[in-house]
């Protein structure tokens, strides 16, 4: 489907509309295009060139980054309201694809780099949006390195549990595919599957199906997961 003219809403969906005003935000909406992706096609490609930056607003999309010999490290899974594109130098250093229809708001470089000089607000913004990036990255190098293949699964249900509006809900939805897990935590699929039998076993969670999980402790399952 083609590009479409988009507006932002008046409710700021990530931190890069915090505290602009609303002639600023209407300088944005001048330069943003809507884009809908299908399930398994890429908004980007790994070494393609940085011509936009994208704001999620639906659908669930994965973050990728592949060797030259072919190995694949998840590096994020991308909800609604998550800013994405950023690069440091010319060419993107990772792929996004879509996990579900998704839609995005594409702001275009060469647009969007003028605004952040005109806006103070916004090139603060996408610092602080650089910031969190940093420390999810953080985060999952803790993970990796220290955490054990069930309380690693424990770390990704959490951060997923935490997208939802609902903090009440124990259901917790998963669109990726077990291969996609494993290529996130730095594990094999076989070992994803004991690690989530291991948390059934012990009463933290329920399962469903391949895609549909119940934290039953929530506590355990939060003490299991901090990148502390």
């Amino acid at each position: 489907m083609p590009g479409s003219a988009a507006r932002f809403p008046s409710t700021p969906l990530t931190t890069l509309l915090t505290g602009l005003s609303e002639s600023e935000i209407a300088k944005l909406n001048q330069c943003t295009v809507r884009r809908q992706i299908a399930p398994e096609s890429f908004l980007m490609h790994q070494h393609s060139e940085a011509r936009s930056v994208y704001m999620v607003e639906d659908g669930v999309m994965m973050m990728e980054r592949n060797s030259s010999t072919g190995r694949r490290q998840v590096v994020a899974f991308i909800h609604p309201g998550n800013f994405i594109g950023i690069a440091q130098y010319k060419y993107y250093e990772f792929s996004v694809s879509a996990l579900t229809p998704a839609t995005v708001r594409e702001l275009p470089m060469r647009s969007f780099l003028p605004l952040q000089e005109e806006i103070p607000q916004l090139k603060e913004n996408v610092r602080d949006i650089g910031g969190n990036i940093l420390a999810h990255a953080l985060d999952q190098v803790f993970a990796l390195g220290q955490k054990k293949a069930h309380e690693r699964v424990c770390f990704l249900l959490q951060q997923l549990h935490s997208r939802k509006p609902d903090a009440r809900t124990r259901m917790v939805e998963l669109v990726m595919t077990r291969q996609d897990i494993a290529d996130y935590l730095g594990l094999t699929i076989e070992t994803v599957s004991r690690a989530f039998s291991k948390l059934k076993r012990d009463g933290v969670i329920d399962i469903f199906s391949a895609h549909t999980v119940e934290i039953l402790d929530h506590d355990a399952l939060r003490e299991m997961a901090l990148a502390e």
